[in-house]
């Protein structure tokens, strides 16, 4: 494959930054957490892969470049994608420095650790022959992992139409796809080469429905066939993210009795009948605890490609001039990037803060399940309106691809989609107040018991709504038009009041006074500006007078100005290596890199621009 990439070679030896000043060192450890060794590994180990968007590449040739990388990265951190899964703070700085600097990486991260490797981990049996053999060609990337859990007729949770058939004489399952609903739809299996992961379908043992379950199989053998009774049908292209995407259909595809993934409250007895106290439907529900891990390594990933896009803006808009005045200092672009500023700041806290609660956490805690719900769709969503406001403010530097920024578009498209519509994660979150956890009690660790006024405007708009949710008065909610859509603005607001509190909290425990100030200032015009924009609801609700949004205004002005002065420590505290990316808006000066590229002189006829004279015929 012949692969023209206009980017310069990257400069992946660049010298030591120097010493942080004690606010971007406070700032940094607010964002980008306390295990900092950790983030320098991972960082490390990525750059070295010296993967960046492509040019003249066709999408399957991009497709193909995410196996070799994974299998690179699983060497460089120790060669066992097991130890990686294992550790929630390793595995998720892998995908999120994936999402900045390996675009080809991040497609197939996920599928492999969280989806595949994780899921044998957490229902796995132990001490099967069929089971430790495809872990260990998954340990060290000789097979690819990977989910088939969609269907062409929608996910649908414990409705799947996909089948597994017990038989007793030869001790396994024949899978099948009894109509077109339940062909499986794009999993990462076009490709000829090894392919090892996660099956969803529906058991049925002596002719009863047993409910949705998983099962580990095999797709592709190591030399890229497929197995047995396996067809698949290569999709057409994505717009972002390049994925060798298939449909699957089986045709009595047979996998053994351990294949089953039940941990030990789902399991085939040796009379060939299911053991499990979990009634049919709530099984799928239990099964599928393990899209927790990958569904928070997601929110994270999306947050730091949001970081990143705003650190290249951010340099770019800081030496262009417009004039004779630098383009970060123009209205136009100064109020949208602090607004994006303080919502990925806000976000990217309560991403880390979950991160470092999953890593104390039990494997399958309910509760951390919800909070993953709520924070892929927030973290996501934000994400992608920030890198929007990249791509618009950027104009046509930040369209081309060299860039970046249209790259990191395209991964957060896919984190949004991945496993379906984001916005079903929400209405279940929502609904969970209703019989299940409420999520108006979940807070961020450390919370201050006084919080400022504009993270209470948010408290009491989450438990209107919830009272709501619970009462099925939908119309607490606005203008939702269904209990659901009710349920969607209850989780919505949950998550907005999280992220809120979440970067206020930080705020007081920063060590530096003027980190604290920052950090403040980035929760309060988070905060400020989801009531700005929910004045109506609030208004309605009589939680806004006149007086109030004239406070609402004034504070969210004087907020922004402080972000503002404090932008340059800000960026620098995401720590996103510019000189690595080798790009043009990147660079410490814009002009300098087009002019390296083209090689054209800086001189007309021998003598240098700046002593030509022009005259202009009248």
């Amino acid at each position: 494959m012949t692969t023209v990439n206009v980017a310069h070679a990257r400069a992946l030896d660049a010298p030591p930054p120097p010493q942080l000043d004690p606010t971007i060192a406070s700032l940094r450890r607010a964002i980008l957490g306390s295990h900092y060794e950790v983030h320098e590994r991972v960082r490390a180990a990525i750059l070295a892969l010296d993967d960046s968007p492509c040019s003249g590449t066709t999408y399957a040739e991009e497709a193909h470049q995410g196996a070799p990388l994974l299998r690179a990265v699983i060497a460089k951190l120790g060669g066992s994608s097991s130890e990686i899964s294992a550790d929630p703070r390793l595995r998720g700085r892998l995908c999120e420095w994936a999402a900045v600097a390996a675009p080809h990486l991040i497609p197939v991260l996920t599928g492999h650790l969280d989806l595949s490797v994780g899921a044998i981990t957490a229902l796995g049996n132990g001490n099967s022959e069929y089971q430790s053999e495809l872990a260990a060609e998954l340990d060290d990337g000789r097979a690819l992992g990977l989910l088939a859990l969609t269907e062409l007729g929608g996910t649908n949770g414990a409705d799947q139409q996909t089948t597994a058939t017990w038989d007793s004489t030869r001790d396994g399952f024949w899978l099948d796809s009894p109509n077109a609903g339940s062909w499986k739809f794009m999993p990462n299996i076009a490709a000829s080469s090894a392919r090892i992961g996660v099956t969803t379908a529906r058991l049925i043992v002596d002719g009863a429905d047993e409910g949705v379950l998983p099962f580990l199989m095999r797709f592709r053998h190591p030399d890229g066939s497929l197995v047995p009774g396996l067809h698949i049908h290569t999709l057409p292209d994505k717009s972002w993210a390049p994925m060798d995407h298939a449909m699957i259909r089986y045709n009595a595809v047979f996998v053994p009795r351990d294949a089953l993934l039940g941990g030990d409250w789902a399991v085939m007895n040796p009379a060939g009948h299911l053991e499990c106290a979990l009634a049919p439907r709530a099984r799928w529900h239990r099964a599928i605890g393990m899209l927790g891990e990958g569904r928070l390594d997601l929110a994270n990933a999306a947050a730091a490609a949001a970081r990143a896009g705003l650190a290249v803006l951010h340099q770019y808009t800081s030496s262009r001039k417009t004039g004779s005045t630098v383009m970060a200092e123009r209205g136009t672009v100064r109020r949208d990037v602090v607004s994006a500023l303080a919502a990925v700041t806000a976000t990217s806290i309560l991403g880390r803060a979950l991160q470092d609660m999953r890593a104390g956490s039990a494997a399958g805690d309910p509760v951390q399940a919800l909070w993953s719900m709520i924070a892929k769709p927030l973290l996501g969503y934000t994400a992608h309106t920030a890198l929007l406001t990249c791509r618009q403010r950027g104009a046509a530097q930040a369209s081309l691809r060299v860039n970046w920024i249209g790259d990191w578009i395209g991964v957060v498209e896919g984190i949004i989609t991945a496993e379906g519509e984001s916005q079903v994660l929400l209405k279940q979150a929502g609904l969970s107040v209703v019989g299940g956890v409420d999520i108006t009690a979940l807070r961020p660790r450390h919370q201050p018991p006084h919080l400022p006024w504009w993270v209470r405007m948010l408290v009491e708009r989450e438990q209107v709504i919830a009272a709501g949710v619970r009462s099925d008065n939908y119309s607490a909610a606005g203008t939702a038009i269904d209990i659901d859509t009710a349920a969607i603005e209850l989780a919505t607001a949950t998550g907005e009041r999280l992220a809120a509190a979440a970067a206020f909290t930080a705020s007081q425990h920063a060590a530096d006074q003027t980190a604290r100030a920052v950090l403040e200032s980035a929760a309060a015009v988070f905060a400020l500006e989801r009531i700005y924009a929910r004045g109506g609801w609030f208004a309605a609700h009589r939680q806004l007078s006149p007086r109030r949004a004239h406070a609402v205004e004034a504070e969210l002005l004087r907020h922004r100005r402080v972000l503002a002065a404090h932008a340059d420590q800000l960026v620098a505290a995401f720590e996103i290596p510019l000189h690595a990316l080798d790009a043009p808006m990147a660079s410490e000066s814009y002009l300098e890199w087009w002019k390296d590229w083209t090689k054209w002189p800086s001189s007309v006829f021998g003598r240098p621009l700046r002593e030509v004279s022009w005259e202009v015929a009248g």
